[in-house]
């Protein structure tokens, strides 16, 4: 294959790639580029239903010099040199209303990630279906900046969006390994952990109780992870340990 033959095909499998997978995650998280700043905004748990509990998540970043191409990037002038240090620790800094479709405007109380600097969460549980306007007011360092996102539509609860679950197929290895004590206990909750403080695994929202002492787990769940490796029960079934485990304080998000 000659080069420009072998250009043209490379080019066609960049499309498709974006094709496939960009176009969604954009739908997910909307990003807007203000001055050196990107702010990516979103809901936590996607699609968010009406009636369970969510949040609003903001992820602030330092932009690139490509961010800052884009056609609706917001300017402002800064004395302060971009840092990540700029944008962490500024909770009382951001100002976050949200409105669905015709609704009462309800403001947020930003909560930051301890582990990722630069992400907010605003915890916030929507009561009825439809499209979602987010608005921010911030400062971040001597300058101020005004935007608005449209985050995914809230869906109505129905018995099938309350029940849906995406888990990845290669996750049934960890939980066999777990089952047969490959790997430990404190291993397997770590793994979970991440993977749904990352959007990897989506979980229906449960309420966590970080007051419990049952930090125990019991041996159904346990075995229900061995179960559902071996797909002899649905992931409904192996979701129910999972939440049993967030209620119960053993696994954090």
């Amino acid at each position: 294959m000659d080069s420009s033959r072998f250009f043209i095909f490379a080019l066609m499998v960049v499309i498709v790639f974006v094709g496939m997978f960009g176009v969604n995650d954009a739908f997910a998280h909307k990003a807007q580029i203000v001055g050196d700043y990107k702010l990516d905004v979103g809901w936590k748990t996607e699609p968010p239903i009406a009636s369970e509990s969510n949040a609003i998540e903001i992820v602030l970043t330092v932009a690139s010099d490509f961010d800052k191409q884009r056609y609706d990037a917001v300017y402002f002038a800064s004395s302060v040199p971009a840092s990540m240090d700029n944008i962490t620790g500024i909770a009382k800094d951001l100002e976050v209303d949200i409105k669905i479709e015709s609704g009462k405007k309800v403001f947020l109380d930003l909560i930051e990630d301890t582990e990722i600097p630069g992400t907010y969460y605003g915890n916030y549980t929507p009561q009825e279906s439809g499209h979602t306007k987010v608005h921010i007011y911030g400062k971040i360092t001597d300058s101020e900046f005004e935007v608005t996102f449209n985050p995914e539509k809230v869906e109505e609860r129905t018995k099938e969006t309350s029940t849906s679950i995406a888990i990845p197929d290669w996750i049934r290895n960890n939980a066999k390994w777990w089952a047969e004590g490959t790997i430990g206990d404190s291993d397997f909750t770590s793994g979970i952990q991440y993977l749904i403080k990352n959007h990897i695994l989506d979980v229906p929202s449960t309420e966590s109780n970080t007051t419990s002492n049952n930090n125990e787990i019991p041996s159904w769940i346990k075995n229900n992870a061995g179960w559902w490796a071996d797909k002899l029960i649905s992931d409904d079934d192996f979701v129910k340990g999972i939440q049993y485990m967030i209620t119960n304080g053993i696994i954090l998000v």
